[in-house]
């Protein structure tokens, strides 16, 4: 009977204390928005990675080495140079390389 008691009270003490379920792994909405976003790029990367053929064999095909760099570069003057600006932001490109093209304009003819 003793033990009947204590199973009994047991039980009782469950239903009235149920075992949290779970709470090592709560997974929340955003927990599997995370993972679906996760393996949408861990895909749209893998096809990435995959090179077409044809750009492969166009790569194999190109013969630009450093060497043939530097060369291009030793050939070249570069003590002879003009800094040229860029447009600021609150000018109009257009405008500024019409002036460009005319001043060169003028001093080629003089």
């Amino acid at each position: 009977m003793i033990g009947t008691a204590a199973a009994a009270a047991e039980c009782l003490n469950e239903v009235q204390h149920p075992p949290k379920k779970g709470i090592h792994l709560r997974v929340t909405e955003q927990d599997y928005a995370f993972l679906l976003a996760g393996t949408f790029m861990l895909l749209s990367s893998c096809k990435l990675a995959q090179v077409d053929p044809a750009l492969k064999e166009k790569l194999k095909q190109n013969t630009v080495t450093l060497e043939s760099e530097y060369e291009k570069l030793e050939k070249s003057d570069l003590n002879n140079w003009e800094n040229i600006r860029g447009p600021s932001l609150w000018e109009d490109s257009r405008t500024v390389q019409k002036q460009r093209r005319e001043a060169l304009h003028l001093k080629q003819s003089d």
